[in-house]
């Protein structure tokens, strides 16, 4: 198995190995209930220390992938999701439609004084917004990382700790006083740094897309606005595209 060389910097030996070992499971590369190489024979193949291999082995096995007994061989307990059940992302239409097994981890809850820096418009900010960090998940398994900025006074409008069970686009769509004229969207490509792969359980650097999301009120002040970062394995978009074709040759 061809191996990536390990570097020191400003993320560890460890969660460098933790990332590459983690996308060998969710790959599927390492299959459910399958044991994976011995201790040695990783330290071997990446030439680490063994409290290195250790170490990542030991995240892997917190986060579920893993099951890691002193004294007995570690084991893949990750049951890849089917196919079909993959959540697919595309476009506005997520916003009514989510999996039977969806679920929601908030990360924090904030009262925010306007909107962030890398806040591009359209629109007019408002003076305070309530920013929710949370994570999407599915089968346990997390697909989406996001920033949230809600108005305050729309925030206030929601059913008691709503964000908890239904999406932020949803409920402010559903309950923004005045109500949402107008949305904007748009997605890009990118990379997972530490902290995102982390908590998506992706490897570093992995592909990613970035979505932004603004709602605008009638008055075109921002009522909302979202930063998604989903995973590249999780994230598809599909749209009908018979428009383009119609009776005209292609090329």
């Amino acid at each position: 198995m061809n191996s990536v060389r390990l570097q020191s910097g400003p993320v560890t030996l460890y969660a460098q190995l933790g990332s590459i070992l983690r996308d060998r499971i969710v790959s599927g590369l390492w299959k459910c209930g399958e044991e994976i190489p011995t201790l040695e024979q990783l330290v071997e193949e990446f030439s680490v220390a063994r409290v290195t291999v250790r170490q990542a082995v030991q995240i892997l096995a917190e986060e579920g992938l893993l099951s890691s007994q002193r004294g007995r061989r570690t084991f893949v307990t990750f049951e890849q999701p089917d196919a079909d059940a993959l959540p697919l992302y595309s476009s506005t239409g997520s916003i009514d439609t989510e999996a039977q097994n969806y679920s929601i981890q908030l990360l924090s809850h904030e009262l925010f004084e306007g909107l962030p820096p890398h806040f591009g418009g359209p629109g007019k900010p408002l003076d305070k917004y309530v920013r929710i960090r949370k994570l999407d998940s599915n089968g346990g398994m997390a697909y989406s990382l996001s920033d949230n900025f809600v108005a305050q006074s729309v925030y206030k409008l929601f059913p008691p700790h709503a964000e908890r069970h239904a999406k932020l686009s949803r409920l402010v769509r559903d309950h923004a006083r005045p109500r949402v004229a107008n949305g904007h969207e748009r997605i890009r490509v990118t990379t997972l740094d530490y902290e995102q792969a982390t908590l998506l359980q992706a490897p570093i650097g992995s592909p990613a897309a970035i979505v932004s999301r603004v709602f605008l009120t009638t008055t075109g002040k921002v009522a909302y606005f979202g930063q998604y970062i989903y995973r590249g394995d999780r994230f598809g978009i599909e749209r009908d595209i018979s428009d383009l074709v119609g009776s005209k040759p292609l090329f």
